[in-house]
């Protein structure tokens, strides 16, 4: 596939999910990479996405949680090898949101932070239980898809959602909630641990050196709630994508939505090359 990216888009069925997919659906796709919509459980969902030869279904039962479906989708058939760049998502958010000044394509915004030293990008990092960045979107590359799909004996670390045996990143089909966050929480560990760096979008996570110092010193609850972020709420311009399923600033996220829809932005299909 050359340098063409893959990226994984996990769904399963409710009015938010639905509303996110649609919006994906318009903003988000584009030609410069393949697109596998990951369609978990009941639902027409795939009545909305359109046929282009860049962009595969795959309809699955709603289990092993959205970690554990990218992974299953990823091993089979060694999947993952055909490519050298990934991003994994779901329809927990909104976007991609581009300001109408930044000319970007969302995807390359996040390859983009993909390095020889740094493996795993996201959107934002959570203190608590231990540091790690959220799974709502990760981008990589081989090395790194390698060790999420893979990772070596010894690397969960114990917190309150699960044991030093249990799976982490898209290791496997995660049971049950805990587990699944549990796996979530723990890939940043697993990146660590193998020599890397990770990376978030969010401005916070750059005010210092180190944000995992911060973190250490003064652990802050999830900042994906209204009022979370320091005090206020993570911008869509700052971060890509907004989590769209925890009511943060519906008025913001309603009129973006509506603005990014109808009005004279660029989509990606025009700056995404």
């Amino acid at each position: 596939q050359a340098d063409r990216p893959l990226i994984t888009y996990a769904y399963s069925e409710s009015a938010s999910a639905r509303d996110n997919l649609k919006y994906f659906i318009s903003q988000g796709l584009h030609g410069a990479a393949d697109f596998i919509f990951i369609l978990n459980g009941e639902t027409d969902a795939a009545t909305l996405i359109p046929e282009k030869s860049n962009i595969q279904i795959i309809s699955r039962p709603n289990q092993c949680f959205d970690l554990g479906a990218h992974g299953e989708v990823l091993r089979k058939d060694s999947l993952w090898k055909k490519y050298k760049r990934f991003i994994a998502l779901n329809a927990s958010i909104r976007g991609p949101f581009i300001p109408y000044w930044a000319r970007s394509c969302w995807s390359d915004v996040f390859l983009g932070r993909v390095t020889d030293e740094v493996k795993l990008v996201g959107m934002t990092a959570n203190c608590l239980p231990q540091y790690h960045v959220q799974s709502m979107i990760w981008a990589t590359d081989a090395v790194g898809l390698e060790l999420l799909l893979y990772p070596p004996p010894g690397s969960s670390t114990p917190d309150k959602y699960g044991g030093a045996t249990d799976m982490v990143a898209m290791e496997g089909c995660y049971k049950d909630m805990h587990k699944a966050i549990h796996g979530e929480i723990g890939a940043t560990g697993l990146i660590q641990k193998a020599g890397y760096k990770v990376d978030a979008m969010m401005a916070a996570f750059h005010k210092s050196k180190n944000y995992q110092e911060d973190c250490e010193k003064e652990p802050r609850e999830d900042i994906l709630w209204n009022g979370q972020y320091f005090g206020g709420n993570v911008h869509p311009y700052e971060t890509v994508f907004m989590k769209a399923n925890r009511d943060i600033d519906p008025t913001m996220v309603g009129l973006l939505t509506e603005w990014h829809l109808n009005g004279t932005f660029e989509g990606s299909w025009d700056v995404c090359r």
